[in-house]
């Protein structure tokens, strides 16, 4: 009876002992369990707010090269809009040139450039306008000028000069003249 006792009492120790391990096992494992779910989630959330940021990062950029592809496509059409109305403004001097109002402002050319450079003067200018600019008794040097109208003047002693071209008369106010035709003027 002895062994039976003691026999019992080693199967008794080892049950217990197999619960407390099973219990153990079952504890570790649900610990174990909630790490990593929690973890799980971790790592989810983080791909999330990853994703979140990297869409809003590339959203921006792409909002930024639409706007600055916008601002491109406006300053283009708008280039291409002055170029035009440069074009007609070019014209439309040429046209005054042919006129029977541009040899008054020859005339009229011919007293500034008589006043800015201090002297007499003469002049380079386009081959039609040398017989109205001979009326207005200043010296013709040559007749040669390829320019849509005006001249240029100098003093007759060489020291100044003045471009009188309308070329060069809108070069000088080219700033001006855009902003006019931009603000409908």
């Amino acid at each position: 009876m002895a062994a039976e006792t003691l026999l019992r009492e080693v199967e008794e120790k080892r049950k217990k002992a197999l619960e407390e391990l099973e219990a153990d096992f079952a504890t570790k494992s649900d610990e174990i369990r909630k790490r990593a779910e929690n973890e799980k989630l971790r790592i989810q959330e983080n791909a999330k707010r990853q994703a979140t940021e990297l869409s809003q990062r590339e959203r921006i950029r792409i909002d930024g090269a639409s706007k600055l592809q916008a601002k491109k496509l406006i300053f283009d059409a708008t280039e291409k809009m002055l170029e035009n109305n440069v074009a007609i403004l070019r014209q439309e001097l040429s046209d005054y040139a042919a006129s029977k109002e541009y040899p008054t402002l020859l005339t009229k050319l011919v007293d500034y450039a008589s006043k800015r450079l201090r002297g007499e003067i003469r002049v380079t200018c386009r081959q039609v306008d040398a017989t109205a600019l001979k009326k207005t008794g200043v010296e013709v040097a040559a007749s040669n000028l390829n320019s849509i109208g005006g001249f240029r003047a100098e003093r007759k002693d060489g020291t100044l000069e003045l471009d009188l071209t309308f070329e060069e008369i809108l070069r000088g106010r080219e700033e001006e003249v855009r902003g006019s035709i931009l603000s409908g003027e």
